[in-house]
């Protein structure tokens, strides 16, 4: 069971990759999935070999995923409040 699950969340990080090279959006959310999945493998498992590492490194990746789309988001709604604004200035002249 845990030889698939290794698979499973090895197979889903490749897909989250090319994913994330083809639309940024669905690539983030798989990340942020496979995160999710592996903190709480990592809770379920916790006490066992490699429970610990899991647990982390989806915390980790859950956090770098959330943030960067926060970022992103905040950068994209200034981008278009300037963009916004400059229009309305060009269309007074």
């Amino acid at each position: 069971m845990k030889k698939f699950i290794g698979v499973f969340l090895t197979a889903a990080f490749i897909l989250a990759f090319f994913l994330s090279e083809y639309d940024p959006y669905y690539g983030s959310w798989a990340f942020y999935a496979g995160g999710s999945v592996m903190v709480a493998l990592g809770f379920v498992y916790k006490g066992e070999a490699n429970s610990t590492s899991c647990f982390w490194s989806g915390l980790f990746i859950m956090l770098v995923t959330f943030v960067g789309a926060n970022v992103s988001g905040n950068i994209y709604s200034e981008t278009a409040e300037t963009l916004k604004k400059q229009s309305i200035g060009n269309s007074q002249d």
